[in-house]
């Protein structure tokens, strides 16, 4: 499964935005106010007294002064208390989307963002500014961990970072890591392993594949895409691949099929892709944890309204394809379809040391390991620990 590429960790003071109406009250804190697409922020604010617990609150990202295409913008449904108060962990997007239906999404570019959350009461809202330094398939990479894929009896598992560094744990094999000089084109964001475990494919936002070991070549994206590359998902032999862009195209190589249907970008971002062993595929968003099935274009959860305290960070399905585990950032994790929840750090009171990025699924289903951008891995269920890359 896949992992926001380039995510940035910054741990700071808060900084306080005065909101707009309701007598000014009500302040967005941000735990960092610049970075490029994947940085992780820390949100929280108080949309003062009268607000419906059953009703979420939406935060918006947008380009600073309406300046986006015919209102492209990324949205999450946030809790929030009857008091008022609200908190989330926010992924800045690399591609923002028309939640209001209508018109097309947009790269996010380097620029002045704007996020704004409504107030409960008085019409009011509250409003924060983010500048955006660069792009996402520019930018530098890092060595943080941003996959994870378990071997095919879950006695192992593999972990990679951005700059195309792979390591090993348990049972798995370990068949070579991107060379330096092809990790500085693009920053890796998600790994898939062949059917026999000889082998991997490692894919970057650019859209190229690299094979190891057994994995043959089935092709890379000639061009660059109108969105970046956050996933990768193999077929169930192994015979080739699907890539997934924030926009929620789907691009297939070797005997991968392409499936009638596809999201509409205005529901973008989309955070990974994941393969149904029955055939074909789901797709995921990183602000609502929409799950859409393919074939059938079937909106199996989540979606518009689906409130979040976490942008999501990676999927893993169920061995029956019909339900999926999903990681949060913030250290939660929702299970849904015919998926179990097992547990996650936030509710075993674990400290997490840094965001989520990813997470793998036990062959069975009976249990998931979770992956923090430090190379941490958490495991529950049955899935056992085999180690870990923290640093």
């Amino acid at each position: 499964m896949a992992a926001p590429a380039a995510l940035v960790f910054v741990l700071v003071s808060s900084i306080g935005i005065a909101a707009c109406g309701s007598g000014g009250a009500a302040t967005i804190k941000l735990s960092v106010t610049s970075g490029p697409p994947g940085t992780a922020v820390d949100l929280s604010g108080n949309a003062g007294a009268g607000c419906n617990v059953n009703k979420p609150l939406g935060v918006e990202f947008a380009p600073a002064g309406g300046g986006g295409r015919d209102g492209s913008s990324a949205v999450m449904d946030v809790p929030v208390a009857s008091t008022g108060p609200w908190s989330a962990t926010f992924f800045v997007p690399s591609y923002l989307g028309h939640p209001n239906g209508g018109g097309k999404g947009e790269l996010v570019s380097p620029g002045s963002y704007q996020l704004t959350a409504p107030m409960c009461t008085g019409g009011g809202s509250a409003r924060a500014t983010f500048q955006v330094t660069g792009a996402l398939l520019t930018v530098k990479t890092e060595k943080r961990y941003v996959g994870i894929v378990a071997t095919l009896d879950g006695g192992g598992y593999w972990l990679v970072q951005a700059d195309g560094v792979v390591s090993r744990f348990g049972d798995a094999g370990w068949f070579g890591s991107l060379p330096s000089s092809q990790a500085l084109k693009s920053p890796v964001v998600g790994m898939a392993r062949t059917y026999d475990e000889e082998g991997y494919w490692l894919a970057d936002a650019a859209g190229h594949v690299y094979p190891f070991g057994d994995a043959r070549n089935y092709g890379s994206l000639g061009a660059a895409p109108g969105a970046p590359v956050t996933g990768i998902s193999a077929t169930p032999d192994g015979r080739g691949y699907w890539l997934v862009t924030a926009s929620g195209r789907v691009y297939p190589f070797g005997d991968a099929k392409k499936v009638t249907g596809s999201p509409t970008d205005q529901l973008a971002p989309f955070d990974a892709i994941g393969t149904r062993l029955g055939g074909g595929y789901v797709v995921t968003t990183a602000t609502d944890a929409a799950v859409y099935e393919f074939p059938g274009d079937t909106l199996a959860a989540g979606g518009p309204g689906n409130a979040t305290s976490g942008s999501f960070v990676g999927t893993a399905v169920t061995p029956s394809g019909n339900g999926t585990f999903q990681a949060e950032a913030n250290g939660q994790v929702l299970a849904t379809g015919d998926a179990t929840y097992y547990g996650s750090p936030v509710a075993n009171l674990q400290i997490v040391s840094a965001p989520l990025t990813a997470i793998a699924s036990t062959p069975s289903g009976q249990g998931y390991w979770l992956l923090g951008a430090d190379g941490n891995v958490y495991n529950f269920g049955n899935a056992a620990f085999y180690g870990s890359g923290l640093r």
